[in-house]
């Protein structure tokens, strides 16, 4: 069973949260799975599928992975 996380990314003001979006779902490791929620300026909200006794800790740190890469290095992981 997958368990869900959600995921909060933030870009600088005016860059378009869903190309960040959609970058950031195909950079994911092979077997996870995320579905974009809410995009709101420069926010973007997914709900990420990772594989059974995935902890929120490696989530974050194969986000903020993700979010080095480039394309998406002006972006970050929102703090909840």
């Amino acid at each position: 069973m997958d368990l869900s996380h959600q995921v909060s990314i933030v870009g600088p003001p005016a860059a378009p949260p869903e190309s960040a979006a959609i970058r950031f779902v195909a950079l994911l490791p092979a077997g996870w799975h995320a579905e974009v929620g809410a995009c709101e300026e420069n926010l973007a909200r997914l709900l990420i599928a990772a594989p059974s006794g995935t902890t929120t800790t490696q989530v974050n740190r194969i986000a903020t992975d993700i979010l080095s890469r480039p394309g998406l290095q002006d972006w970050h992981l929102a703090d909840h």
